[in-house]
């Protein structure tokens, strides 16, 4: 079965880099002022808490269901140590040997419903946060002038790795203002709501029903941008 997966932690930023991009967010507010913003998707699924947590849950669930699995190989073992105690051709070996081509279609039949099952969870988990992400990406650039927010990777390139220095020659965007960067708003607001997710400190909208936004740069407590 194919394992749930996050991905592990980013780099940190070079210091050097990291007082100059905080100075440029001091002049001028993210994804203000411009009719165009990014956004990293992959770093917004790797700090998504309540993502974290549903992955966490279809993990347990996948584990349980191997251990289950395993207890259930386990004894079909068992049986197969038990035919080979058997005279060939006898009536007790055709009867193990029925119930032992039996069992494996069974444990086939149901490994294989489980793997599909898991994999449509998986997809369904990816699909709703991704269509909470767009929900929030939509509001915040509709409040704000925003008229076209575009998908980006921040993560480094290890330059040694053909696969990665491809990808990096294939991206859409070659050069961005962080001031454009609305990742880490619109992660804080998607976050702010879920358990042990940072409360408070955040300015709301007046809009009912819709959901707030912090205005400015990104609010303390997120996870560090590359």
């Amino acid at each position: 079965m194919r394992k749930f997966f996050l991905v592990a932690a980013l780099m940190a930023a070079v210091s050097t880099f990291g007082v100059f991009a905080h100075k440029a967010e001091a002049q001028q507010p993210r994804g203000i002022g411009s009719p165009i913003a990014i956004l990293d998707l992959t770093y917004i699924f790797k700090n998504h808490l309540r993502f974290q947590q549903m992955s966490d849950g279809m993990r347990r669930d996948v584990e349980a269901a191997e251990a289950a699995l395993k207890v259930d190989r386990e004894a079909y073992g068992k049986m197969t140590q038990q035919l080979e105690t058997y005279r060939k051709g006898t009536p007790e070996y055709r009867a193990m040997e029925e119930e032992l081509a039996k069992k494996a279609a069974e444990l086939n039949l149901r490994v294989s419903i489980q793997k599909k099952d898991f994999l449509e969870q998986e997809a369904k988990i990816y699909y709703n946060v991704y269509q909470e992400i767009c929900e929030h990406v939509k509001y915040y650039s509709e409040q704000h002038g925003i008229a076209l927010v575009l998908r980006f990777n921040g993560d480094p390139v290890d330059r040694n790795d053909p696969q990665e220095v491809l990808k990096e020659l294939n991206k859409s965007v070659l050069y961005y203002n962080r001031a454009i960067d609305v990742t880490p708003i619109i992660l804080e607001e998607i976050n702010r709501k879920a358990p042990g997710g940072p409360q408070g400190g955040v300015p709301q909208t007046s809009t009912p029903g819709a959901p707030g936004f912090a205005p400015q740069g990104a609010p303390p407590g997120l996870p560090p941008r590359r």
